[in-house]
């Protein structure tokens, strides 16, 4: 072989070592669609499971006590225009709003009424009112802590049943 040739064999086996290794540095030959599939989310964490005790009632607290303070309508007074919207009353607890919606002498009429009143969102409710000679029910709305929510509902109720609701404050 002459010398001539042996250079330049040598000389592409070095331009080709060469282009092997520069040419990945210079360009990206990586597929632009290729999705990444590994994960960069660390590991779940462990978890111990945590016990809740259960609520109990204080024995010294009757189980209706609650629920006949906000429903006891016979301690409601009317809404004066003075009222301030949001108050707290003599206990330190938020003063509640209700709007009397009618009185029925006729159950079936106060229930009708009364899933009207549900069907459309509102926390609707019948009192009982025994009078003289009849028992009369009382559809009432509330309560509501804010004055301006229950006057914004009063109008609703009247647009939708068309009555002339009342708005009352309670007094405890």
């Amino acid at each position: 072989m002459s010398k001539g040739l042996k250079q330049r064999i040598v000389g592409s086996l070095v331009l080709g070592a060469l282009g092997l290794i520069i040419l990945p540095v210079l360009f990206d030959f990586t597929d632009p669609n290729r999705i990444d599939r590994s994960s960069k989310l660390p590991p779940a964490p462990e978890i111990t499971a945590v016990t809740v005790d259960k609520a109990v009632r204080p024995a010294a607290v009757a189980g209706s006590s609650l629920r006949t303070a906000i429903f006891d309508v016979d301690k409601l007074v009317p809404a004066s225009a003075d009222d301030k919207p949001i108050e707290l009353n003599s206990m330190n607890m938020p003063k509640r709003w209700y709007i009397k919606v009618g009185t029925f002498a006729n159950k079936d009429n106060a229930n009708s009424a009364l899933k009207v009143l549900r069907n459309k969102s509102f926390k609707a409710f019948i009192h009982q009112a025994r009078g003289t000679s009849k028992t009369r029910y009382q559809l009432w709305v509330g309560p509501n802590i804010d004055k301006r929510r229950a006057q914004l509902d009063q109008g609703k109720i009247d647009v939708e049943l068309k009555v002339e609701s009342k708005i009352f404050a309670a007094v405890l």
